[in-house]
């Protein structure tokens, strides 16, 4: 009996030591002016396909940050207007990564939401009001790997 139970903790173990690269970027998107923040240039296309009905010439990145995370361990990223965006890598098979997403305000939660990416996945949502515009988020996210067990 007690050599089933040591077998069935051994894919959990496994499970919590994949890694995972996790990306939040945050972009004004107003219609102020007409331009595109350079630093954008490789989320460009993307945020005129997504974006453009929406009335929105010009897009500014307003804070991006990246994190390793153990699968199970949240990260938090600071999201302008004092939110904050906690992401929980939750799974990564067959190149996958699967998210648990939490926009925060205070200590009221505004949105949770589970997601899966594909390899190299990325996610933009179109967020709150700020300032004059609106405030685009976008998570990406990759498979690290397994880290190696303590000794």
């Amino acid at each position: 009996m007690p050599v089933v139970a040591a077998l069935s903790v051994l894919p959990v173990a496994a499970f919590a030591q994949e890694r995972v690269a996790l990306e939040v970027g945050t972009v004004l998107a107003t219609s102020s002016s007409v331009h595109i923040d350079a630093q954008l240039s490789t989320v460009r296309g993307q945020l005129e396909r997504l974006f453009i009905d929406k009335g929105y010439t010009s897009y500014r990145l307003v804070k991006q940050e990246k994190s390793e995370v153990s699968c199970g361990n949240p990260a938090t990223f600071e999201i302008p207007g004092g939110r904050h965006l906690q992401v929980m890598a939750k799974d990564t098979r067959g190149g996958r990564v699967s998210l648990n997403l939490a926009l925060m305000k205070d200590r009221h939660t505004l949105m949770r939401t589970d997601l899966t990416l594909g390899k190299r996945g990325t996610i933009m949502v179109g967020g709150p009001r700020y300032e004059d515009g609106v405030l685009i988020i976008w998570i990406g996210a990759r498979r690290l790997g397994a880290s190696s067990p303590a000794p």
